[in-house]
């Protein structure tokens, strides 16, 4: 990631719900595409999301006091830009590495770095060679057909049970997990899919 401080906002366009929000590097007269779009990429195609226009609406008052829709009165403001390899964006994203083939069958001994719990998945982060890694156990069932994840409270409970068994505390009580030692093997699901498989916690004696 590099950091662009105070690049100036040189334009803004719009074309259906995005806006695009270009800032000029003007050390080295570069442009910086920053986009706000109100859709989400589903299937292949971008739809209509509310959850991501509302959130998209809270950017736009957080860090211009603007409507979506009156953010071209923004030019001429100067924010900072990260850059990442495929995108721009004015806040820091912590990015989640992936596993590859290189590292198939690797034992890694590190430690519990965040726990998140949403409505689909029980995301297990920690950090190996300086990148964030995370293991998920999930319990959403995404339907193609509805372009939509809902969830399976079956294996909700399934998966909670799981997590007590494999942690030793439920998964309300996950942040007591957090710099806790970790064992991580890198296995591989249909041959060309690899993930982290975290080792059960030795029982407290």
């Amino acid at each position: 990631m590099k950091v662009i401080e105070n690049a100036l906002l040189v334009e803004i366009t719009y074309q259906d719900k995005k806006a695009t929000l270009s800032f000029l590097d003007e050390e080295r007269g570069e442009i910086r595409e920053v986009s706000f779009n109100k859709q989400a990429y589903k299937d292949g195609k971008f739809v209509d999301d509310p959850e991501k226009a509302e959130k998209v609406e809270n950017w736009c008052k957080e860090l211009f006091g603007l409507s979506f829709d009156t953010l071209y009165l923004a030019e001429g403001e100067r924010k900072t830009v990260y850059v990442y390899d495929k995108f721009n964006s004015l806040f820091e994203i912590e990015q989640i590495a992936k596993f590859d083939a290189s590292q198939k069958d690797e034992i890694y001994n590190t430690e519990v770095k965040e726990i998140i719990v949403d409505d689909y998945f029980i995301k297990i982060r920690y950090e190996i060679d300086g990148k964030t890694y995370e293991s998920k156990m999930g319990y959403g069932k995404y339907v193609k057909a509805m372009n939509s994840w809902f969830v399976d409270p079956d294996k909700k409970v399934t998966q909670f049970k799981k997590f007590e068994e494999k942690f030793g505390v439920p998964v309300e009580e996950k942040d007591k997990l957090i710099g806790h030692p970790l064992i991580v093997e890198v296995k591989s699901a249909f041959g060309n899919s690899f993930y982290g498989d975290i080792k059960k916690f030795a029982k407290s004696k």
